[in-house]
């Protein structure tokens, strides 16, 4: 089985409150899982997010790819290998995230310390 990593940019949104966090990863599917671990565990970085999804039905929570970008294509347009394309891919990803934040409300983020809010 080949495993397929989609990259880009996530929101976790909390329907009934509208409040959400938004994140990066070169893995979504397996970056939402460490979430779900990290709050089970008592142990996420954001405490306003884990308190809010200990609280509340897992059915109340959506999760949607904004954005989605290939690590291939990105090496591939950039002539870039190895430790300095993953670098460089990573500083994208940390750009398009904080593009995509500014985008949005910091009244309803659950991000820690607002990070990357305008």
């Amino acid at each position: 089985m080949i495993k397929v990593k989609l990259s880009g940019i996530y929101i976790i949104t909390h329907e009934p409150s509208g409040k959400y966090y938004i994140g990066m990863s070169r893995d979504i599917f397996s970056r939402w899982g460490s979430h779900y671990g990290s709050i089970k565990t008592a142990a996420h970085s954001s405490t306003s997010f884990m308190n809010l999804f200990l609280q509340s039905d897992i059915t109340d929570w959506s999760f949607r790819i904004l954005e989605s970008h290939s690590f291939t294509k990105y090496k591939k347009d950039n002539s870039l290998s190895g430790q300095a394309a993953v670098s460089a891919f990573r500083t994208f990803l940390l750009t398009r995230e904080k593009y995509v934040m500014s985008l949005y409300s910091k009244n309803f983020c659950l991000n820690k310390n607002n990070k990357h809010f305008s």
